[in-house]
């Protein structure tokens, strides 16, 4: 756990170590550290059981420059976005994110977001093969569907705000969760044919048909 360590900048020299040194099953917690410049090929060719980073970055601009920073990296599990009471962004689109289509991941989870986000699915385009998908305290103004494209076997939405619920058409997924979210309170199409768990917890749903 590296959190609130004052670390501004990384290094490839920085991480040396885990290139001579491979530990696929480290979690690193990088969190509250004021994050300015991750230098490219730092993490390339390493393996991580999971990266946390939040609440690192005092703007877009640099975001963006950090997570293209990461190319290279292979990563089982990466958690970006802020906390309840951190919060650094001041604006955020779906170019901070870009970066992302340069690693390779198994699970994502993306985390206080209080800014209208206009369509997550070209937001999240880089993401479309991970197994799991998470999003936790996001505000989404508007998703055109969650489509066959994605190969998303879990899909979780906690406590997220929405202007209208998409339409859901996910062949591989198998677990929904999908607890005290807000606004947007209406299934209208849903295709999940291979579903076998459904968390509805706490929304107040209506549905149109079955």
């Amino acid at each position: 756990d590296l959190s609130s360590n004052k670390i501004q900048n990384i290094y490839c020299k920085d991480l040396q170590v885990l290139h001579q040194m491979p530990l696929p099953n480290l979690s690193l917690d990088l969190s509250l550290n004021p994050i300015n410049f991750i230098q490219p090929g730092a993490f390339k060719e390493i393996r991580l059981h999971k990266l946390t980073l939040r609440s690192n970055f005092d703007g877009l601009n640099v975001m963006k420059t950090c997570i293209q920073g990461l190319a290279g990296l292979e990563v089982h599990r990466l958690v970006l976005g802020e906390f309840r009471n951190q919060r650094n962004l001041e604006e955020f689109d779906k170019s901070a994110l870009e970066g992302l289509c340069n690693l390779t991941i198994e699970e994502f989870r993306l985390a206080y977001l209080d800014y209208y986000l206009n369509n997550i699915i070209d937001l999240f385009n880089c993401l479309a093969n991970v197994s799991s998908f998470s999003l936790v305290s996001v505000t989404i103004k508007r998703v055109e569907d969650f489509s066959y494209n994605f190969r998303w076997q879990h899909l979780e939405l906690v406590n997220c705000k929405f202007e209208q619920f998409p339409t859901l058409e996910l062949e591989s997924l198998k677990r929904l969760t999908f607890i005290a979210n807000k606004g947007g309170n209406a299934f209208s199409e849903v295709d999940l044919p291979s579903l076998e768990f459904l968390d509805l917890s706490r929304n107040g749903l209506s549905f149109k048909g079955c």
